[in-house]
């Protein structure tokens, strides 16, 4: 029955977002890949299933810390404490735009809730990732 929940977990993991390299490089519109500190995503060991992405803010400058970014997150277990939760499948709200920012085929594209969330669009699938309250510490 574990093996059974397990596979599931993963088939839905990979299924958002078309199973991702998280570790890969972002690239900007240009396709020129942008440093970890302007955007990147992590996978952290000690949160199942969650993914964090790192957003420099304003959007597009450096952070040094994680306290100058932005984190929002895709964890379908409900673990961490967001603005917000994760929706799979939701339609972009009017006024969101393309960053340009992009991972393989995924688009990061933000509107005027960035605040409280991001939207990540692969094809036609969008999720919207809710903000992290407090940065994970095991990242």
């Amino acid at each position: 029955m574990r093996l059974l929940v397990a596979l599931i977990s993963v088939t839905s993991l990979l299924a958002g977002c078309g199973g991702t390299d998280w570790e890969e490089r972002w690239s900007d519109a240009a396709g020129k890949v942008v440093a970890d500190h302007v955007v990147s995503t992590s996978a952290p060991e000690c949160v199942d299933e969650a993914v964090i992405l790192y957003v420099g803010w304003p959007l597009g400058t450096r952070f040094d810390t994680v306290d100058q970014s932005r984190q929002y997150v895709r964890d379908p277990n409900g673990t961490l404490e967001t603005l917000g939760s994760l929706d799979t499948d939701v339609a972009l709200p009017a006024g969101t735009r393309n960053t340009g920012y992009h991972l393989g085929d995924l688009q990061l594209w933000l509107g005027r809730d960035a605040r409280r969330a991001a939207y990540l669009v692969e094809g036609t699938t969008v999720e919207r990732w809710p903000r992290l309250t407090e940065p994970v510490g095991c990242v």
